[in-house]
Formats: structure tokens, sequence, C-alpha cells
């Protein structure tokens, strides 16, 4: 399961990563846009899921783009780190679908 720590978004709004991810899939990327990690057949597949593409940045970043969180606790992007992932796919119940130290694919 992804850690829930405290997230703010680019229109300044703070919360737990929970509320802000929404209902769907979501790919979540270490100080990187997730898509661009993605092959043209994963992201068409990941499209299809209807999938949220969002760049985690440090706390010490300012956010670029609307699809972007900062992690405020400095929970979220160690958590990435520890298990080796730049970007991770999570599902609507928030556990872990994929992540790119195994692959991006959507899961069968």
């Amino acid at each position: 399961m992804v850690p829930q720590p405290a997230v703010g978004d680019t229109t300044g709004r703070m919360a737990r990563l929970d509320d802000l991810l929404g209902s769907g899939f979501a790919l979540l990327g270490d100080d990187v846009d997730p898509a661009t990690l993605l092959t043209a057949e994963e992201k068409a597949a990941w499209d299809m899921l209807g999938a949220r593409y969002i760049a985690v940045r440090p706390k010490s970043a300012r956010t670029q783009g609307p699809d972007e969180l900062v992690d405020l606790d400095e929970v979220l992007l160690p958590w990435l780190r520890g298990y080796g992932a730049r970007a991770v796919a999570v599902r609507p119940d928030k556990f872990v679908a994929a992540a790119d130290a195994s692959g991006l694919a959507v899961p069968a």
C-alpha cells in the first residue's frame, strides 16, 4: 500500500495523498512526469484506464505544472527510492499495481 503523507497541489491545497489522487488509477513519478518513463504502448494502455500522471516534487521544490504534488511530509519520495523506483502505478484502492523497477505495463 502507498503511504499517505501530507502533500500539496499547485493551487496551494494541502491534504493526504489519497484525497488528492482521486478514485482512479494514478502513476506517481519521483520528481519526474511518469508518462515520460512509459513506452507508447504502456501509455496507451494506462490512458485507456483513465490514469492520471503525477510528478511528486520534493518539499524544497515548487510545482511546475497542474499534475504535480509536493511531498510535504518527506515520506513519499524516500519510500519510492527505498524500492528503487522512479515511478509507480497506483490502483484505485491505493495499492501499487506496477513499478518502473519491474515494468510499468498495465497488469493483466
